[in-house]
């Protein structure tokens, strides 16, 4: 019998995934982007749990703060990282007291293939001040590969020698959780939602003014818009949870993901949810969101900080309401079958098995 795959996860969770393999999908600790779903991949996944201790977790953020580093994950996690074949850092923060360990040549982070998962980096890189672009290229150096979910992204880890360790990989969502099923339908109903800094409410909502028949309604967190004039047809709503988010995605008639232009994909993750519900979707077109994008296929394309050009694309889409019904059924077997997490881990799975 072939021992399994052994990789130690560095990311915060709630529980002790490592311990949860032969667990069914819908009672493990999730992880983030669904991570436990690498035990279904022949891969023996490791955490460390978090500490428990008031007092350690005290003394942990103290020392955290005043470093910069995140080095409580890293150092708890030592013993597993010797007996692991690869050390995979869910986000970039996780991954630099390893990176730091390798270059210094203390063990066990010398000898485990280093892993890390990037969001954020290659806007950085881009836009960041120089300080922060030297040191990426500090830690990447002694980083083996870069998983990142947009393929824009290698040319932009070229600009700090590290373009050859990158390897793209396709976003997912937890499409068991999210699927079609039954919804109060409005009809007209324009429904957008997401907290981060890549959201361009504003564009939408100028948008919106155009079309004052249509009923939109927003959901990010309070006095994200604050600020800007809102036309009466713009609902406004706080951050939902569970239940109450799918009920929402359900009743739209398009889910509408209004990005600005950033070097890493931004907003996909609510854009393949509301696909996996089966329903027709409208996103930002820009070179990190392209491989999400079958603009008339599975989703359609809007222009990028354009408010006439938006209300166009919105206000053609709405008039086609079986055009709508199709694209939305098209984007569920798209999810099925290219974006869903289960394709997410399996890729990581094999490159880290069989780097290139």
């Amino acid at each position: 019998m072939v021992d399994a795959y052994k990789i130690l996860g560095l990311f915060d969770h709630a529980g002790v995934l490592g311990s949860q393999r032969n667990e069914s999908r819908e009672r493990r600790v999730p992880g983030p982007y669904r991570i436990d779903l690498l035990q279904d991949q022949g891969v023996e996944l490791r955490t460390v749990p978090m500490p428990r201790s008031r007092l350690h977790r005290k003394i942990r953020d103290v020392i955290e703060h005043r470093s910069g580093v995140r080095v409580d994950l890293a150092l708890r996690g030592a013993g597993l990282a010797r007996r692991s074949d690869a050390v995979l850092a869910v986000l970039e923060d996780k991954v630099e007291f390893p990176a730091f360990s390798r270059r210094a040549r203390f063990s066990p982070y010398a000898s485990a293939r280093l892993a890390v998962v990037s969001c954020w980096w290659a806007e950085e890189i881009v836009n960041g001040p120089a300080s922060t672009r030297k040191r990426i290229e500090k830690v990447l150096r002694s980083v083996d590969d870069i998983f990142v979910f947009s393929r824009n992204q290698v040319k932009i880890f070229d600009l700090v020698g590290a373009g050859h360790k990158v390897v793209p990989i396709t976003f997912g969502v937890d499409h068991h959780s999210f699927r079609p099923g039954s919804g109060d339908f409005v009809r007209r109903t324009v429904l957008s939602a997401g907290v981060d800094r890549g959201r361009d409410f504003v564009t939408l909502v100028r948008a919106a003014e155009m079309l004052p028949d249509v009923k939109f309604t927003i959901i990010t967190q309070a006095g994200r818009l604050r600020g800007e004039s809102v036309p009466s047809n713009v609902e406004l709503l706080p951050p939902l949870s569970g239940d109450a988010y799918r009920s929402a995605l359900l009743s739209a008639e398009l889910v509408v993901l209004p990005t600005h232009d950033l070097a890493y994909p931004t907003g996909q993750s609510v854009l393949l949810e509301a696909m996996a519900c089966g329903k027709a979707t409208m996103v930002t077109r820009t070179d990190a969101m392209e491989e999400y994008i079958g603009d008339g296929e599975f989703n359609f394309a809007m222009p990028p900080h354009n408010p006439e050009g938006v209300a166009e694309s919105l206000a053609v889409a709405l008039s086609h309401p079986e055009e709508l019904r199709k694209v939305g059924a098209r984007a569920r077997v798209a999810i099925e079958e290219r974006f869903n997490f289960d394709r997410t881990w399996a890729q990581v799975a094999v490159h880290l098995r069989d780097p290139r």
